[in-house]
């Protein structure tokens, strides 16, 4: 379960850089996100049927919301970040 209490569900899988399987699950409720190394009582052929998506990190995906949200503010309150700046 993720912190708003919601299930969470694994949406793909990718390998680290160290050669780990990585499984990524997605929070229902609140779209957090939480990287897993498979476990050994995990099952691999499982593992490997969730889809393959593209390496990345806990910064990154906190980034990518944070773009997000940024971009929706700038739309609600008509906002241009780039002519404040």
């Amino acid at each position: 379960m993720s912190t708003c209490g919601c299930r969470m569900e694994p949406i793909g899988r990718f390998k680290s850089s160290n050669g780990e399987y990585v499984i990524i699950h997605h929070c229902l409720g609140c779209d957090f996100e939480r990287f897993n190394r498979i476990a050994a009582d995990d099952d691999f052929d499982l593992v490997l049927s969730l889809p393959a998506l593209p390496p990345r990190t806990s910064r990154e995906v906190k980034a990518q919301q944070l773009e997000a949200l940024l971009a929706e503010q700038e739309e609600q309150w008509g906002w241009d970040v780039e002519e404040a700046s």
